[in-house]
Parts: C-alpha cells; sequence; structure tokens
C-alpha cells in the first residue's frame, strides 16, 4: 500500500459507545472528513444530522463490502466482545479497497511480552497479526493505537476505586506509575492519524496524558472527603490472574475471568503500563498536568466544601 495516500471519506464501526462517541466528536468538529457510520440492521441509535448512517448486516462480506466501497479509512472502536469480528471487517475492507484500517485497540501495550500473552488480549493479537499479514502483502495499512486505561472514563466507572462506597482495592502497592489518557485524547490521536497517514503507516503508536498511580488518585479522592474512614484492601494481581487461569480451566470464560487480567496488564510492574517512549508530539497531543488530574478528579467526584 503506498505511503503518499489522502485520506477524506472514513467509515466508522463502534461509533455509539463510550470511545467511539469521543472520536467520532474529534472528527466531526475537525471538518477535515466524510464519516461514513456502520451500524446493526437493529441499531436504533441517532447520531448527527451530518453523519451518514449505514445499516449492515456485520457477519455478511457482501453487505460490509457495499458499505465500504469508496471510503479511504476505516475506524473501529467496537466493543472487547466484537473484536473477533472486526476479521470479516477488515477483508471486507480489503475487498472495497480502502486505504488505511484502525483496529479497536485503545488499552495495554500489546508489544510488551508480558502483556501480549494475557488470555484476555487474544483476539485483539490475533486481529494485529492478521492486519500485518496483509499490510506485507500491500493490502492495505494499518494503526495500532496504545493509550493506557481511560482517565476520566476509568474514575467515573470504579476502574481505579469505588469513591461512592468510600472503598479502594489497591494493586500490587499502588505505586505503579501507569500511562493513562483521557476519551478525547484518543479521539485527537485518531484524527491526526487520519491526517499524518505517512508517519503512522503499519505501526503502533502510544500515547497519554500522564503518567498516575493508584495511590496517588486515592490521595485525591480522600481530599475531597476530608475526615471521612476509607476502606482500603491490598491486593495481588498474580494472584488474580493465578484466580483467572483457574477459570479459563474450567471453561468459565466470561467478564470475571478476564478482570483479573486486566488489572495485571493495567496495574502491574513488567507489564509495560507506563509508556518510557510516546508519539505525543506527531500526533498533536499536549498531555496534562498533576494539577489537571486533581481538577478532572473533582470535576468528576464533587468539588470539596
Amino acid at each position: 500500500m503506498p505511503y503518499d495516500i489522502s485520506i477524506k471519506k472514513v467509515a466508522f464501526a463502534g461509533a455509539s459507545g463510550n470511545l467511539g462517541s469521543a472520536v467520532l466528536k474529534e472528527l466531526l468538529e475537525s471538518k477535515l472528513f466524510d464519516i461514513t457510520v456502520l451500524t446493526r440492521q437493529s441499531s436504533s441509535h441517532t447520531f448527527p444530522s451530518e453523519v451518514k448512517v449505514v445499516k449492515v448486516d456485520f457477519e455478511d462480506l457482501e453487505s460490509l463490502t457495499a458499505a465500504l466501497s469508496g471510503q479511504d479509512a476505516l475506524v473501529s472502536t467496537v466493543a472487547s466482545l466484537a473484536i473477533p469480528s472486526q476479521k470479516l471487517l477488515i477483508d471486507a475492507a480489503v475487498k472495497a479497497g480502502v486505504k488505511r484500517v484502525i483496529p479497536s485497540e485503545f488499552g495495554s501495550d500489546l508489544k510488551n511480552p508480558e502483556t501480549r500473552t494475557l488470555p484476555v488480549y487474544a483476539a485483539k493479537v490475533a486481529i494485529e497479526e492478521y492486519l500485518d499479514s496483509l499490510a506485507v502483502k500491500g493490502a492495505l495499512s494499518y494503526t495500532l493505537v496504545y493509550n493506557g486505561p481511560f482517565l476520566d472514563w476509568g474514575l467515573r466507572n470504579g476502574l481505579y476505586l469505588n469513591f461512592k462506597e468510600r472503598k479502594a482495592e489497591i494493586y500490587d502497592g499502588g505505586d505503579q506509575l501507569f500511562s493513562t489518557s483521557r476519551l478525547c485524547t484518543v479521539g485527537k490521536a485518531v484524527r491526526r492519524i487520519l491526517t499524518h497517514p505517512r508517519e503512522t503507516s503499519d505501526r503502533a503508536v502510544w500515547v497519554k496524558d500522564i503518567d498516575v498511580s493508584q495511590n496517588q488518585l486515592l490521595e485525591l479522592a480522600k481530599a475531597l472527603t476530608p475526615g471521612e474512614k476509607w476502606e482500603v484492601n491490598q491486593v495481588d494481581t498474580a494472584a488474580l490472574e493465578k484466580e483467572s487461569l483457574a477459570q479459563l480451566q474450567k471453561n468459565e470464560v466470561g467478564p470475571l475471568a478476564m478482570t483479573g487480567f486486566l488489572k495485571r496488564a493495567i496495574f502491574a510492574p513488567g507489564y509495560g503500563n507506563k509508556f518510557e517512549h510516546v508519539h505525543n508530539s506527531v500526533l498533536g497531543i499536549t498531555g496534562i498536568s498533576q494539577n489537571d488530574v486533581e481538577e478532572l478528579v473533582a470535576s468528576i467526584f464533587g468539588r470539596r466544601t
């Protein structure tokens, strides 16, 4: 696939989710792209008027190929359970002549060998390898985005601590710094990939807003609840991984089994969760400061009075 491609028409799968909505917002506000959102036949989700919506059968190659015809790029932010279904979507992209594919990665550093072998990422690794095999043949180009866990979404959904109940599970001591990004930052990264296809072709890019630790976030939360007691439990992620593996051996494959692997990747030392080298500059990501994190925590949980 030639590197000097120009991207104007962008097809989008998974645009109605938490991440998808943020990415779509960024692409629309840039006014640089003509966006076509692919949705299931049964979907009743509404999108902004400037978006073209095409209902497709995600299990039918011809349906997907027709929808992708004439598109320059395909962006996918589909949910975890739909990751394997991207293979057919990619086949359709090749058949339709799509130039660039950005698959649903947007998380941990899968170039880290410890993280890459965790069962929770098996489907993502398979998609990465499939894209690479197609790129070698010149069938398409791709970009993988690693941005760490979502900072704002994670705070709102109890990934780092349970503010409402004043509880926190602190993993592996809680001092491990991990790279994290807001949803809007990921949206900016995707926009810049589409406007910088040469610099981002057939590779992974790493982005982050800031490096933080669980203990830092806990202290910020405690500052908003002066005089209140927090229930803090120390958790060993190695034990969580062992429990998850035991569940898999019993064929108990589900969200609970996979959670242990995710927490291992996000919080444990040695899993590449603190990005030492990032592509923030080429992707126009400025990051945020510790004061910004404090403001974000306060805006989500309520300011101290």
